[in-house]
């Protein structure tokens, strides 16, 4: 398997805490008390706790003192937990800043015992100049020198997430006027330029095709900083249907929950869409296979990829792929008798591993 998103977890050993494994990331210590109270009530955080105990062979009670000894030799613990999966390969998201040391993926390969591969993010550099009062084209050439300089030490994505900022309602008939003018709005930083953030979202989509890298786009549901009435994939369309929508290679991540069905759609209908499913699983696991099934009932299976966007521990990377692999499991009862086995297999095959390599040329 092939986990199309995730993002790095720690180098060194660290202690497990499932209760902040949440949505709920406002700071501050109530945010860090009521994340405590309420992590017991969640099903996800149940899931994990049970399964990891089934994995490490030992009763929940005794979960965190078993965790903390097998944790002891850290590359040895995190590389038994991939393999567990059937982990082949990971696309890293290092989030809003670069990797930390030139050695890059380097270091989290060599500890998972799988190959890495790095995306690079838009946002970082567009919200660092616009903070600083940059126009457009100042912030137009920084994209540009960004996606460069990531295609040339090997990165083979980009991500964007926009979602998190003025929202997926792309206009792509905005003009350079339109952007410098949107610069000047008395707004917080992240909801800040949204003519701007447009005009290079649509630049991005040109400078992937160019360098020949697919585009990662945000969509659906995420954490609590998101403003989830603006993560609609559906307001992708008009922008999709331009000449550089068409030719750039996209991809929805995170089967845009809870707007499943809807990504389904234009990775049915749009010549160039790919739709990832991740996330959700980690934090709705119960239904994973319900959403699975939604989206191979009208996207072409040459068009689904899975992930896990897991964070901050290992465990979450392994969790989440580990509810794909039992939903996948479902789906395959649910669909024996309908289908032949032969179609599962090759649809197994390209959705957990192969579309990606196609995809990203890995």
């Amino acid at each position: 398997m092939i986990d199309d998103h995730a993002h790095p977890f720690p180098l060194a050993a660290t202690a497990l805490d499932i209760n902040s494994v949440t949505l709920d990331v406002e700071p501050g210590l109530t945010a860090v008390l009521r994340r405590q109270k309420l992590g017991p009530g969640r099903l996800a955080s149940e899931m994990l706790r049970v399964q990891l105990a089934q994995y490490l062979a030992c009763p929940v009670a005794e979960l965190d003192a078993v965790r903390e000894s097998a944790a002891r030799d850290w590359p040895s613990y995190v590389a038994a937990l991939f393999a567990d999966v059937g982990l082949t390969g990971m696309l890293l998201d290092p989030g809003p800043t670069d990797f930390e040391t030139a050695a890059g993926v380097a270091p989290y390969a060599q500890i998972a015992q799988v190959p890495m591969w790095e995306l690079v993010r838009v946002e970082p550099v567009v919200d660092h100049l616009l903070g600083l009062g940059a126009s457009t084209s100042d912030i137009s050439a920084a994209v540009d020198a960004r996606l460069d300089a990531a295609a040339s030490r090997g990165a083979i994505g980009v991500k964007t997430v926009l979602a998190y900022r003025t929202g997926l309602a792309v206009d792509p008939k905005a003009s350079l006027i339109d952007a410098d003018r949107s610069l000047t709005q008395e707004l917080p930083l992240r909801q800040r330029g949204k003519a701007m953030r447009d005009l290079v979202f649509c630049q991005v989509l040109r400078r992937c095709v160019d360098l020949g890298l697919p585009l990662q786009i945000h969509t659906g549901f995420g954490d609590s900083e998101i403003s989830l009435a603006g993560a609609n994939p559906l307001l992708l369309d008009d922008v999709l249907s331009t000449a550089e929508g068409r030719a750039a290679q996209v991809v929805l991540i995170h089967g845009g929950f809870p707007w499943h069905e809807h990504v389904a759609y234009l990775a049915a209908a749009r010549p160039s869409v790919w739709v990832d499913f991740s996330l959700s699983n980690l934090f709705s696991p119960a239904t994973t296979a319900d959403r699975l099934l939604r989206l191979l009932d009208l996207a072409p299976t040459r068009r689904l990829m899975v992930g896990s966007d897991g964070h901050g521990s290992p465990e979450t990377h392994w969790f989440a792929l580990r509810v794909l692999r039992d939903a996948w499991t479902v789906i395959c009862s649910q669909l024996g008798e309908k289908t032949r086995a032969s179609w599962l297999d090759d649809a197994e095959r390209n959705i957990f591993t192969d579309n990606a390599k196609e995809l990203y040329g890995i």
